[in-house]
């Protein structure tokens, strides 16, 4: 495993991070036991990822209630960086929630369902239209400043948003999504995040699946969950395009004598500008193939390859 530099913290984080949606059990990413994801952290930590992502949206609590157990049974706290989010809320009726009474509650109920004291990256999950920027920012800087939270996060925002934030507390991540098929936050996003020592915490690297080709060529059946049902890459007239693309990819995969899902890791990976790549698993077969794709590198002259089929991918869509 490879571990970087992450803002605000005094710890290196590992190039791929755990990220734990599926683990909250919910109609989001379909059921998922406990056990099974209990099994699958012991998996990534045993292998090196130092990193677990979480949230309270997922599983409207569950997702942090696992990590809480894992971390309850294994020990070893100092040893691993978490990161949880806030903002949205099931409570209400409204999904955006970042007044400042929401957040007060929203980080003494994650604290406990981790069994933490303080939490190493703590991010805004997505901006609230109904609250500025200036208000959810100075309650962060409260929690900071208080000890409860090592470093400052936000998710899902723009460099003006971005710049805002700053104006009134400090920034050290940003988790945005990011992958082949997803690359709008090379333009401005990560060179804004790269001159302002801002850690990259990347989602999506594997696109919900179409990225690893077993929708494609595995004759593996598209789950029925809402993540997969919306996702418009897994539907004509996108699908047999993907198709065709992900077949010239994978030629490349090939020759090196990878998985397409090792590959595209490895591609997102060492990206300029990413810190870390979150990636998922449903259970342990699924952590431990990702790790293929590390201790490698892709030569330059694949690298523009990539770039021609993925441009030929926008030609064809008229992205």
């Amino acid at each position: 495993m490879e571990y970087r530099k992450f803002s605000g913290l005094d710890r290196r984080v590992s190039v791929l991070g755990l990220g734990t949606w599926a683990f909250g059990n919910d109609f989001w990413w379909g059921k998922q036991s406990d056990e099974v994801s209990l099994d699958v952290l012991e998996k990534a930590v045993e292998n090196g990822i130092n990193l677990i992502d979480t949230a309270p949206i997922y599983g409207r609590g569950h997702s942090e209630e696992v990590v809480g157990r894992f971390l309850k049974k294994r020990g070893q706290r100092d040893k691993l960086v978490i990161a949880t989010k806030l903002g949205l809320d099931w409570t209400s009726g409204k999904l955006f929630n970042l007044k400042r009474a929401a957040m007060l509650r929203e980080i003494e109920a994650s604290r406990r369902r981790l069994g933490v004291e303080v939490i190493d990256i703590y991010q805004i999950h997505w901006p609230d239209p109904e609250t500025s920027i200036k208000e959810s920012a100075k309650v962060m800087r409260e929690f900071y400043e208080q000890g409860l939270i090592k470093a400052v996060g936000v998710s899902n925002y723009s460099v003006d948003q971005m710049k805002e934030f700053m104006n009134y507390c400090p920034l050290h991540s940003l988790q945005p999504p990011y992958n082949m098929f997803r690359r709008e936050i090379e333009e401005k996003i990560l060179p804004f995040c790269v001159e302002n020592n801002i850690s990259v915490l990347s989602y999506s690297p594997l696109h919900g699946g179409v990225l690893t080709g077993k929708f494609f060529f595995d004759n593996v059946a598209v789950p029925r969950d809402m993540v997969r049902k919306n996702l418009d890459d897994l539907k004509e007239p996108k699908f047999s395009v993907n198709k065709k693309i992900l077949l010239e990819l994978k030629k490349i995969a090939d020759s090196y004598g990878k998985s397409l899902a090792e590959f595209v890791l490895n591609w997102t990976i060492h990206a300029k500008g990413i810190t870390t790549v979150l990636v998922g698993a449903r259970n342990k077969k699924q952590i431990q193939q990702n790790f293929g794709c590390l201790g490698w590198g892709i030569k330059e002259e694949d690298i523009k390859k990539i770039e021609a089929i993925l441009d030929k991918r926008k030609k064809l869509l008229n992205l």
